[in-house]
C-alpha cells in the first residue's frame, strides 16, 4: 500500500470522526453553558476543528493543504489581481498583496504550527486590512513569507528565511526600516518575536542584520509562545477553542525536529525569554500589539509573555499595548472568515485590531 493511499485511509477515518463529533456536538451544545465556544454555531464548528487538527498526521495535514504559493496564485487568479512573487536567497518565496511600490509595507508571518500553509481566510484578512488602509489614504502593501514548512524544514530554517525576507526589504527594495510593520498570527506570531529576538540577540546560526533605523511597529495575534501544553488554558478552555493540546504536541515535534521538551530557546519558545531578554528589542522597534482571546488555549504563555515583554521592552521606552479579548478563540479575526462570518460575530476582535493598526499606520 502507497503512502498516499496509507494517507487517503486516515483522512477518511479522521474525516468520519469530525462529522460524528460535530453531530455529537449539535446535541450537546446547549447544555455546555460556559464550557462551550462563545456561541452554538462556533462551538459546533470548534469542536469538528479539533478532532480534525488532533487526529490528522502531517504527513495527511501536508496531502490535503498543500504548500502556501499555490494557494497564493489562486487566490489571486480567483480574485483577478497579478501574482507578483519574490525569491529570496535559499529559495523561499514571499508574496505581495497590493501595489509593491507602496511606500509602507507590512511584512507577515502566517501560522499554522509551521506545518499547514496560508489558506485563503489569511488571504481575505489580510487583503481587507491592505484595502482599508490604503482606501483611506495609506501607501501601503503586504508581503507575506511562504516559508518552508515542517518537517520538511525544521527550526531554525523559517527565522533564517523571515530575517532574509526582511533583509530583502531594506537593503534591496530600500525601504526604510521605519516604514516596515512587523505581524504575524500564532505560528507567525511567534516567528515575529524570533525575529526581534534576532535583531536584539542575533542567532549564532544566522547572519545579523544591523537596521538604519528602528522598525515602526509588530501586530502579534495570538501568538504561539509556549510549547507546554499543560497549563491552566488547555484545561479550563478545552471545549472552547479550535485545537487543543494534540495539535500543540505535534506541530512542535515537527518545527524543532524532536519531542523533547528541553528543545525550545529563546527565539523558538518566547515564554521562556527573561524581562531583560526584552528590553534590547527597544532599540529596534517603536511599538507592539500583543492580541489574545481569553477562550484560547494559548493564553496562558501569551498573557506571560506580555508581562515579561512588557517590563523589559517597556522598560527601556517601548510602548505595548496587550488586548485580552473576551469569549474570543485562537487567531479569532481569521478563523471568523473561515467560518464564513461576513462582519463581527460579537467578541469584537476584529475590530480592536484593525483599529489598532488604523491608527500606527
Amino acid at each position: 500500500m502507497s503512502n498516499q493511499d496509507v494517507s487517503k485511509i486516515g483522512i477518511a477515518s479522521t474525516t468520519l470522526k469530525s462529522l460524528l463529533s460535530a453531530s455529537t456536538r449539535l446535541i450537546t451544545s446547549p447544555f455546555k453553558g460556559q464550557k462551550g465556544a462563545h456561541n452554538y454555531f462556533k462551538d459546533v464548528s470548534f469542536s469538528m476543528m479539533r478532532t480534525q487538527l488532533g487526529s490528522l498526521n502531517t504527513a495527511q495535514e501536508r496531502y490535503l493543504n498543500g504548500t502556501s504559493t499555490p494557494v497564493y496564485l489562486k487566490y489571486a487568479k480567483d480574485n483577478g489581481f497579478t501574482p507578483e512573487s519574490v525569491t529570496l536567497p535559499g529559495g523561499a518565496q514571499a508574496h505581495w498583496i497590493g501595489d509593491s511600490s507602496a511606500k509602507k509595507v507590512i511584512l507577515w508571518f502566517h501560522g499554522g504550527g509551521y506545518c499547514l500553509p496560508i489558506g485563503p481566510p489569511h488571504f481575505q484578512y489580510l487583503s481587507s486590512l491592505q484595502s482599508s488602509l490604503a482606501s483611506e489614504g495609506t501607501s501601503i502593501s503586504i508581503l507575506f513569507l511562504a516559508y518552508t514548512l515542517a518537517p520538511e524544514a525544521t527550526y531554525p530554517t523559517q527565522l533564517r528565511e523571515a530575517i532574509s525576507c526582511l533583509r530583502y526589504l531594506i537593503q534591496t527594495t530600500g525601504r526604510a526600516p521605519c516604514d516596515i510593520t512587523l505581524g504575524g498570527d500564532s505560528a507567525g506570531g511567534n516567528l515575529t518575536l524570533g525575529v526581534l529576538s534576532h535583531l536584539a540577540h542575533p542567532h549564532p546560526e544566522i547572519a545579523t542584520l544591523h537596521l538604519p533605523t528602528k522598525l515602526h511597529a509588530a501586530v502579534l495575534i495570538s501568538p504561539w509562545c509556549s510549547f507546554n501544553t499543560h497549563t491552566p488554558g488547555y484545561e479550563e478552555n478545552a471545549e472552547k477553542d479550535c485545537f487543543d493540546g494534540r495539535a500543540i504536541a505535534k506541530w512542535s515535534a515537527a518545527f524543532l525536529g524532536s519531542t523533547s521538551p528541553f528543545a525550545g530557546d529563546f527565539y523558538n519558545e518566547p515564554v521562556l525569554a527573561p524581562a531583560q531578554w526584552w528590553e534590547g528589542v527597544a532599540d529596534v522597534i517603536d511599538e507592539v500589539l500583543i492580541w489574545a482571546g481569553r477562550n484560547e488555549v494559548l493564553v496562558d504563555s501569551i498573557e506571560e509573555v506580555a508581562r515579561r515583554f512588557t517590563k523589559g521592552f517597556g522598560g527601556k521606552g517601548g510602548r505595548v499595548n496587550t488586548v485580552v479579548t473576551e469569549k474570543a478563540a485562537h487567531i479569532e479575526p481569521i478563523l471568523e472568515l473561515l467560518l464564513g462570518y461576513k462582519g463581527d460575530s460579537g467578541t469584537g476582535s476584529a475590530t480592536v485590531i484593525k483599529d489598532w493598526v488604523r491608527a500606527k499606520l
